[in-house]
Parts: structure tokens; C-alpha cells; sequence
């Protein structure tokens, strides 16, 4: 596919979903009359007190502090007396011991341990103008978030940072059009419809952090416009999709955009009805048993990074065409729960121009083609805020790849004081490439507090 071709296929779809995106996010009563009715239409009474006037967009609309609100793990919650607007507030931190123990030059062992503010995000979100019209900002302030870059000023550091940062602190910004159950638009950046574990937030995770093929083969945040339903035809919540172009450059990124473009497809099933399935624990102990499973395919053209919009760029200088699959599902039942993902890509290189220090043109690297699996479950002991929780991930590379293998293993114990919101995590993992003698040993204490 030329470039050409890709630039005028995105400008048709961004275009296509302009005129989406402008239409449902109109007044309702300017096109009542035209839409179709669905299960979840809402009577004239509900729309008298939901739906805008014609005048909604121009006048201020009072607080009603009756309807105001906070609500634990959701925030401070503000609502509009006519309710078409909707603020939520939510700070949240995770604070991080961890303990590691790893090979070292022969025989010897290297232990270290870290105490750090692992995440500390703060989260506004809402709707606006109309209960289907949402929006989300979420800002994040830790190092690790900000991507604090090592000392390189030459003097004695007092850490091993220099305080500078690389990352914007917006993670996500996006505005929701939701009038229509089939097609909803969703514009700006979050994290794109690909993998279940890289969309289910860090604050509802089992285990204190992502197994290692999230960390290998995710397509993690991207700023574009995408079409979604979850609902589609009106079947209760049991399928759902998602298709969206992005640019293709990742969170932070502010270069010019080479038409190299993102495409992402996903579809999820859930047989047994809607449920919370992205959350990693089963914290409604229904005894009824649930179960989600989706599938993506992600294409991205002349990705920067080794792992398409992340990871580094190749020695060479060149870019790279990859073609993403992933696979998961997730069952609960009982306080039970039972996850697990698959994933595959394959690249091709582009060759660079960079040149060596006798400006001999660098040898093509080759791409990280290689597949990844992962399974973890977790219980909730009855009568019990405690949770056990187990894991086993591994990633493969292909011939001829720069992908190393790599090997996880491990397990929790977590004690959840007002579900995710309040929550004390405890894990220990192994981590190895070839051989388990080999590995690395960890230990993580994490305490997470969401107001």
C-alpha cells in the first residue's frame, strides 16, 4: 500500500466520522423525528427532563446540590439541576515497596529495592449537554508517568534523576457521542480498543502491575476517532465492536504525522449477558457465571518503536509495518475470576539511512516478530475481603526475530478494604528468559487509595 493510498483512505474515514461524530451530537429534538427507536430509547417524560433544548448550549445551567454527591472510588460527583451536565473528581495513587533480587556476575546475586509513587493520576469526567454526550481527562504526576529521565548534568546527583520530564501529563482526553446504540463516536486520545488487560485500568488490576506480554505486545494510548456500540442490535449487552484510525505516533508525540496511520478492529462477545468485565476480580460474587471474549487486529504503517507506537526506534533509523492480533477472555463466577490473552505480531522493516562511525550504513534490524500467552486467576474467600490471585505469562520470538523470550510466573494475596478503590496488594514473582535458575525474584507491597 503507497502512501498516497493511505493518506486518502484515513482522510475519507476521518471524514466519514466527522459527519458521524456531528450529527449525533446534535440537539435530540432536531432529528427525533428520523431516529429509529431502540430498547433503550427513553420515554417523552425521560427525555423532557434529560434531553436539550435549543437553547442548552448557550445558557449556564444552576448546581443542584441535592443530586451532588461523593461516592467512594468515584469521586466527587457534581450534577446540573436540569441534569445535562454531570462532573465527576477522582483522585488516585498507588504507593510501592518492591524488593528485587537478580543475577548477578557469576554466581552472585544482586538485590535492590525501590520505595516510589508508582501512579498518581487525577480524573475528571462527565457528560455534557446531554446524558449520552461523556468525556473524560485524566492527568498523571507521577515520575514514572512523567517519564523522568536519568542524571546527565555531570554533577553528583542527589537520585538518579535530573527532574527532567519527557511525557506530556495527559493521558487521556476524549469526547464520547453515545445518541445512537449501534454507532457511538469517540474522538481524541485514550487507550485504543485492543487488548482487554491494557484498557482495564491500573486501579482494577488483580495483581499489583500488567503481565509481561501487555508490557511486550500492547498498542497502549493514541490520539484518533473510532465508532463503537456496547450494544449492538439491541441483544442486552452481548456484542460489542470497535473500529478506529489513529494517527499512529502514541501518547506524547507531537511530530508531524507521515500518514504512516493506525487501524484497530475489535469485537467481544459476552453469551451470558453483560457484566463487569473489565475489572480483574470478581468483586460482585454473583453466583451466576459470566463470561467475555474479544478478538482485535491492529495494523500499524511505518511505526517509529521496535513494538509499533512504543519501544525504541530500530538501530537502523528505519521504521515498521506491523500486523497485531489479540485474543481474550474473561470468566467470573462466585467471587472467582479467570483471564486470559493471546497475542501474535508480525513486522516488516523499513530499512533507515543511519550510518556507523566509518559511515557504513547499520544493518537492517530485524522486527520483534512472536507471539505471547498469559493466564491468571484470582478468588475471593467467602466471608473474606481476602483475595488469592496466581499468574503464568510467556513470550516467544519467531526466526529470524530480535524478540527474546521471556518467562513470568507468580502469585498474590490481596485485602481489599472498600473493593478497588482502598486495597492492599502483596506479590511475588519469578521472571526468566531461558532458564528458571536464571531468574529475577521480586517482591511487591502496593497500597492503592482512590477518593
Amino acid at each position: 500500500t503507497t502512501r498516497a493510498s493511505i493518506y486518502s483512505q484515513s482522510t475519507v474515514f476521518f471524514a466519514t466520522l466527522a459527519i458521524l461524530a456531528a450529527f449525533s451530537v446534535a440537539p435530540r429534538g432536531v432529528y427525533a423525528a428520523v431516529s429509529p427507536p431502540t430498547a433503550t430509547t427513553p420515554t417523552a417524560a425521560q427525555q423532557a427532563t434529560v434531553a436539550p433544548t435549543p437553547d442548552a448550549w448557550k445558557r449556564s445551567h444552576a448546581l443542584n446540590a441535592g443530586k451532588s454527591r461523593f461516592a467512594t472510588g468515584k469521586g466527587l460527583e457534581l450534577n446540573s439541576d436540569d441534569g445535562l451536565f454531570r462532573l465527576q473528581l477522582r483522585p488516585r495513587a498507588q504507593m510501592l515497596y518492591e524488593l528485587t533480587d537478580s543475577p548477578g556476575d557469576g554466581d552472585t546475586r544482586e538485590r535492590s529495592q525501590a520505595v516510589s509513587i508508582r501512579r498518581a493520576r487525577f480524573v475528571a469526567s462527565g457528560h455534557m449537554w446531554a446524558q449520552t454526550t461523556t468525556f473524560k481527562m485524566e492527568l498523571a504526576f507521577s515520575p514514572g508517568d512523567l517519564g523522568m529521565t536519568d542524571n546527565k548534568s555531570g554533577n553528583p546527583p542527589i537520585t538518579n534523576r535530573d527532574n527532567t520530564v519527557s511525557r506530556s501529563p495527559l493521558l487521556d482526553f476524549y469526547v464520547q457521542f453515545g445518541q445512537y446504540r449501534d454507532f457511538n463516536v469517540r474522538v481524541g486520545q485514550s487507550k485504543v480498543p485492543y487488548s482487554r488487560q491494557r484498557v482495564i485500568s491500573s486501579g482494577d488490576l488483580m495483581l499489583v502491575d500488567r503481565a509481561i506480554t501487555n508490557s511486550e505486545f500492547n498498542l497502549d494510548r493514541d490520539i484518533g476517532i473510532d465508532l463503537r456500540s456496547q450494544d449492538l442490535f439491541g441483544l442486552g449487552g452481548k456484542l460489542r465492536y470497535y473500529l478506529g484510525v489513529y494517527a499512529g505516533e502514541g501518547h506524547s508525540s507531537s511530530d508531524d504525522n507521515d500518514f504512516g496511520m493506525m487501524y484497530i478492529g475489535r469485537v467481544e462477545a459476552l453469551p451470558m449477558g453483560s457484566f463487569s468485565d473489565y475489572s480483574e476480580s470478581d468483586q460482585s460474587r454473583d453466583s451466576k457465571a459470566r463470561l467475555s471474549i474479544g478478538a482485535a487486529y491492529g495494523l500499524v504503517q511505518g511505526a517509529k518503536g521496535n513494538k509499533g507506537i512504543l519501544g525504541k526506534r530500530p538501530a537502523d533509523g528505519g521504521t515498521t509495518d506491523t500486523q497485531n492480533f489479540a485474543a481474550d477472555a474473561m470468566f467470573m463466577q462466585a467471587g472467582f475470576s479467570l483471564q486470559t490473552e493471546f497475542y501474535w505480531r508480525k513486522g516488516t522493516r523499513i530499512a533507515g539511512s543511519k550510518t556507523d562511525k566509518n559511515d557504513a550504513l547499520i544493518a537492517v534490524e530485524s522486527p520483534r516478530d512472536g507471539w505471547g500467552a498469559m493466564a491468571q486467576a484470582g478468588y475471593l474467600l467467602p466471608g473474606t475481603d481476602v483475595e488469592i490471585a496466581g499468574r503464568y505469562a510467556q513470550i516467544r520470538g519467531g526466526e529470524g526475530s530480535s524478540l527474546n523470550d521471556g518467562n513470568e510466573a507468580g502469585g498474590g494475596v490481596n485485602y481489599y478494604f472498600a473493593s478497588h478503590a482502598l486495597k492492599l496488594q502483596s506479590d511475588v514473582f519469578r521472571l526468566w528468559s531461558k532458564t528458571a535458575s536464571d531468574a529475577s525474584i521480586s517482591f511487591r507491597l502496593q497500597l492503592q487509595a482512590a477518593f
